[in-house]
């Protein structure tokens, strides 16, 4: 899995299928689709995530009302056990991608979490030696936690595509 896409719940058939259709025209290869366990969660893996992020952020602004079950697109640099270590060592070593100069924010989204997000952000923000600015920041490290595994990620605030904040902007 290297991008969630997520739905309403009880639309992840029709969001399934409307992110193989537009994934197939910008070329993906090695598509894999799966349903989460969890409501309005689909798993995406592809060869070249950021490429089709690209590519769904420009079909969007160009065809704003084709998509219509999609909410968002979010690329995962890694997926890792659901431990506290693991979580931290594996933003540790996603930190570098956060410049010296360089601003950043948690976002914890959580579905069956054994952790706090306290908890959570406490022990990443401890990981990250950068200041810390939520209102704008440069980066987000993104921590995405589905129950025994968790996807880790460290974004501009413009790779995390939502599709009705590119509908509205259009």
């Amino acid at each position: 899995m290297n991008l969630v896409v997520t739905s309403a719940k009880g639309l992840e058939a029709k969001a399934s299928a409307e992110f193989k259709e537009v994934a197939l025209l910008s070329g993906a290869k090695k598509l894999t689709i799966e349903r989460s366990a969890y409501d309005g969660v689909i798993e995406v893996g592809v060869e070249d995530p950021k490429a089709l992020l690209s590519f769904i952020t420009e079909f969007v602004r160009q065809e704003p009302f084709k998509v219509r079950f999609i909410m968002r697109v979010i690329p995962v640099d890694r997926v890792v056990d659901t431990k506290m270590e693991e979580i931290v060592g594996a933003v540790g070593e996603l930190a570098p991608e956060i410049g010296q100069s360089e601003t950043f924010r948690i976002t914890i989204e959580s579905r069956d979490s054994p952790y706090s997000n306290k908890e959570l952000i406490d022990a990443i923000a401890d990981a990250v030696d950068r200041k810390v600015d939520l209102e704008a920041p440069d980066k987000v490290v993104l921590l995405q936690v589905f129950g025994e595994y968790s996807g880790v990620s460290v974004l501009s605030p413009s790779q995390i595509v939502s599709i009705p904040k590119l509908k509205r902007a259009t």
